[in-house]
């Protein structure tokens, strides 16, 4: 299974104001990449987003989860600008138009996001768009120990 998760899910398990969904998300996210049965990807946008919303002590601990589940990050000049474009005309902020186009880019399944206006679109999408909340609810990862 292959996860992009929007830097709003990071800055609820990591900073300062936490939601037990996205913290319960990132442990389930963990120990399936650790049994090689999901891979989390994430534009460099995000790192960014997560940097600029999180002191550098929790950030720090954001960093060490990344590298701890091989998380691929990558480039967002590497997302291919005619992608992007699509997810602009689909009315997403610029912002946001990267990290939906960088999801299909990387093949994604599900794109996670507590953000209204990535759970508002209603163009049929290769990837599902979930709140932590609902894809815990549905998914087959690790169930809570």
């Amino acid at each position: 299974m292959r996860l992009v998760l929007d830097s709003n899910e990071y800055v609820y398990a990591f900073g300062a104001e936490r939601k037990a969904d996205c913290e319960e998300l990132l442990r389930k996210a963990a120990a399936a990449a650790a049994a090689g049965r999901a891979r989390v990807f994430l534009p460099r946008l995000v790192v960014a987003e997560v940097g600029r919303n999180m002191p550098a002590v929790l950030l720090k601990e954001c960093h060490l989860f990344w590298n701890s589940i091989g998380c691929v990050i990558d480039e967002d000049d590497a997302v291919p600008s005619a992608l992007m474009a699509a997810y602009l005309n689909c009315g997403l902020k610029p912002a946001d138009a990267l990290i939906g186009a960088y999801a299909e880019w990387v093949g994604a399944d599900f794109l996670i996001s507590e953000n209204r206006d990535f759970l508002a679109l209603t163009s049929p999408l290769p990837f599902t768009v979930m709140k932590a909340s609902a894809f815990l609810k549905t998914s087959t990862l690790p169930p809570k120990t």
